[in-house]
C-alpha cells in the first residue's frame, strides 16, 4: 500500500477508534470506563493527538472556541447514565482504575491501570534524578518532602505548610505542581468531601498512588518508555512524527525509543507520519 492510501486508511481508522461519529459514540458510563480502560491514554478534553474523552462522547470533533466557557456548554450538560459529564469527569478522577495526570503535553490525561506498571520505572528513573538534585528546584523538592511526610494533603493545606499562602505565591507554586504532575512524581485527585463551595486536589506522591508492584522486577527504563510511547502511537493512531519529541517531559531517550519502535516494526512511518500497527 503506497503512503498516501495508507493515510487515508489511517484517517478512518482514527475516526473510528476515537469514536468520532454518532453511530460510534459513548453513551453510557460503562462505555466510558471500557474506552479509557482500552485506550490507556486518554485526554479528558481535546487538542492533542490523545482520544479526547468529550469527542468520544459526543461522537464528532470538539474544540473551545473564543466564545470562552459558553463553548463548554456544547457538552457540559450532555446527560450520560443520567447524570451530566461534568459529574462523571469528577468521579472518574476517583476512580481505582483510572488516574488523572498531566504526563501528556501538561494537560489533563486519564490513565488506565494497564499502563501503571509501564510508568513505573520510568517515574522511578526521575524521583531518582530529584534525589540527586539534578532536575528539581528546592521549592519543588520541598513539596516532595510535606507528601513523603504528612501522605495525601489538600492543595490549601500544603501551601499553608509550605508557607506560601500570599498572592504572589500562587503562580509559582501552581507552576510547580504542574511541573511535578508531568513528570508523573505526583498525582492529584478531587477531594470527594470539600468544605462548602470549596473544590481542591489532594495530591500524593506516584508511589502512594501505585501500590501493587510485581514482586517480578519491573522493565528498564528504556524498555518502559519504549512500551509507553508505543501505547501512546497506539492509542493516537495517527501523528505527525515531529510532534513525538513533544509529548512528553520524560524526553531522556525518548527519540531513541521511537526510533527502536519503527525499526522493529511496532509503529509505522509514512512520510512525515507515525501509524498504530493496527492501520496495516
Amino acid at each position: 500500500m503506497n503512503t498516501a492510501s495508507l493515510l487515508v486508511k489511517a484517517r478512518r481508522a482514527r475516526e473510528k477508534e476515537h469514536r468520532l461519529k454518532p453511530s460510534l459514540r459513548l453513551k453510557t458510563i460503562g462505555d466510558i470506563r471500557a474506552f479509557i480502560r482500552d485506550k490507556g491514554l486518554v485526554s479528558t478534553l481535546v487538542g492533542n493527538e490523545l482520544p479526547s474523552l468529550i469527542g468520544a462522547i459526543l461522537g464528532k470533533p470538539w474544540k473551545p472556541t473564543g466564545r470562552g466557557f459558553t463553548s463548554w456548554l456544547d457538552w457540559w450538560n450532555v446527560q450520560v447514565s443520567g447524570h451530566r459529564i461534568a459529574y462523571w469527569l469528577r468521579e472518574l478522577s476517583k476512580d481505582k482504575d483510572v488516574i488523572e495526570m498531566r504526563i501528556f503535553r501538561d494537560t489533563k490525561t486519564l490513565v488506565s491501570s494497564k499502563l501503571w506498571p509501564v510508568m513505573d520505572p520510568i517515574v522511578e528513573h526521575y524521583h531518582k534524578l530529584a534525589s540527586d538534585h539534578r532536575i528539581l528546584s528546592t521549592f519543588e523538592w520541598r513539596i516532595m518532602d510535606v507528601l513523603e511526610e504528612k501522605g495525601p494533603t489538600r492543595t490549601d493545606k500544603l501551601r499553608i505548610t509550605l508557607q506560601l499562602t500570599g498572592k504572589t505565591n500562587t503562580a509559582p507554586f501552581h507552576r510547580s505542581l504542574v511541573k511535578l504532575e508531568s513528570l508523573g512524581l505526583i498525582v492529584g485527585y478531587e477531594d470527594p468531601k470539600p468544605e462548602r463551595h470549596l473544590h481542591a486536589n489532594i495530591w500524593r506522591l506516584w508511589p502512594q498512588a501505585f501500590t501493587e508492584r510485581s514482586n517480578k522486577g519491573s522493565p528498564s527504563y528504556e524498555k518502559a518508555l519504549e512500551d509507553l510511547l508505543q501505547c501512546t502511537i497506539e492509542a493516537a493512531v495517527l501523528v505527525p512524527e515531529k510532534e513525538v519529541a513533544d509529548w512528553f517531559r520524560w524526553n531522556d531517550c525518548l527519540l531513541e525509543a521511537k526510533e527502536a519502535l519503527v525499526s522493529s516494526g511496532k509503529a509505522l512511518r509514512a512520510g512525515r507520519f507515525l501509524l498504530a500497527t493496527t492501520v496495516a
